[in-house]
């Protein structure tokens, strides 16, 4: 049934398909696309400067008032 399998006529029709390059192609793009997004994403948390100047000035700012932001900044942890 399958003795006729033959590895170079398999690829020779690999290379003459329009749609396996389209869909490899696509493929490929999506891949690429995911790759880059993560490493960006990645780099961008790693690089992100933490405002702390400006959430000690909000901490100032509401001392008087009940609202917090779940920072304490005069609490020590061990």
């Amino acid at each position: 049934m399958f003795t006729d399998f033959n590895l170079e006529s398999m690829f020779r029709d690999f290379m003459s398909d329009p749609v396996l390059w389209m869909s490899f192609g696509i493929l490929a793009l999506t891949l690429g696309l995911m790759v880059f997004y993560t490493w960006y994403f990645i780099k961008n948390v790693i690089d992100a400067e933490i405002p702390i100047e400006e959430l000690q000035q909000e901490e100032t700012k509401n001392n008087g008032s009940e609202h917090t932001n779940g920072l304490n900044f005069n609490s020590h942890a061990h």
